[in-house]
C-alpha cells in the first residue's frame, strides 16, 4: 500500500482498506498475511495471532481457520464481539475491525475449503493433545497426515460492525471509521 498518498480521501482510504486484505491472502511475507484476534469469556479477554484466510468486500467479512478444541472456539461460543487488529510496520497503518464471529464445523463449507488447503496445513488438525493442554514436553505432541475432513477443523467468519483506520505520522496521525449503521460511509475521527 502506497502511503504517500489518498490519506485526504475517506472514499480511498477504505478502498485501500480491502486491499491490505487482499494482499494479505495473496502474500504470506505481508504485514497483512496475520492479524491479532481479540476474544473474551465472562472474566477476561485474550489475545492471539491468526492467518488471514479470505475477506468478502460485500458480505464485510474476514475469514480465519481454527482448530475447534482450541479456547479461542470457546470464548467465541460464549460471547460472538471479536476484534482484529492489523498493523502494518512498513505503512505505519493500524486497521481494527469489530464485528461478531461464527463458527462452521463439520459442513459444507469446512470441507470445500479443505480440499483446497495444502497438505501440512491439515496436518495442524489431526493433533494427539487438544491445544492448550498442560503438556511435559513438547515432543509428546503428534500430528498425522491424512486428507480426511478433521473434526477438529473450523473456519471462523467474522462479520464487520465496524472499521477504524489509523496513519501513524511523525507530521500528524490521520484516523477514519466505518461504521455498518452507516453503510461503512467513513467519517473522519481525531486520531
Amino acid at each position: 500500500m502506497n502511503t504517500s498518498k489518498n490519506h485526504d480521501n475517506i472514499d480511498e482510504i477504505y478502498k485501500k482498506i480491502w486491499d491490505c486484505l487482499k494482499l494479505g491472502i495473496k502474500e504470506s511475507k505481508s504485514d497483512y498475511h496475520t492479524f491479532s484476534l481479540a476474544t473474551s469469556d465472562e472474566k477476561l479477554s485474550y489475545n492471539r495471532t491468526v492467518v488471514l484466510r479470505d475477506y468478502d468486500i460485500e458480505k464485510h467479512t474476514i475469514i480465519f481457520h481454527t482448530n475447534n478444541l482450541s479456547n479461542k472456539v470457546k470464548q467465541i461460543r460464549t460471547n460472538t464481539n471479536v476484534s482484529a487488529l492489523f498493523y502494518s510496520k512498513d505503512d505505519k497503518i493500524q486497521i481494527r475491525f469489530t464485528g461478531h464471529a461464527s463458527i462452521n464445523n463439520q459442513d459444507e463449507y469446512c470441507d470445500e475449503r479443505w480440499n483446497k488447503m495444502h497438505p501440512q496445513s491439515k496436518q495442524c488438525y489431526y493433533q494427539n493433545i487438544k491445544p492448550g493442554a498442560y503438556i511435559d514436553h513438547p515432543e509428546l505432541v503428534k500430528t498425522e497426515k491424512t486428507d480426511l475432513l478433521s473434526k477438529d477443523f473450523s473456519i471462523i467468519t467474522i462479520n464487520i460492525n465496524s472499521i477504524d483506520w489509523l496513519f501513524l505520522s511523525s507530521s500528524g496521525h490521520i484516523r477514519a471509521e466505518y461504521l455498518r449503521i452507516n453503510k461503512f460511509v467513513g467519517k473522519w475521527i481525531a486520531p
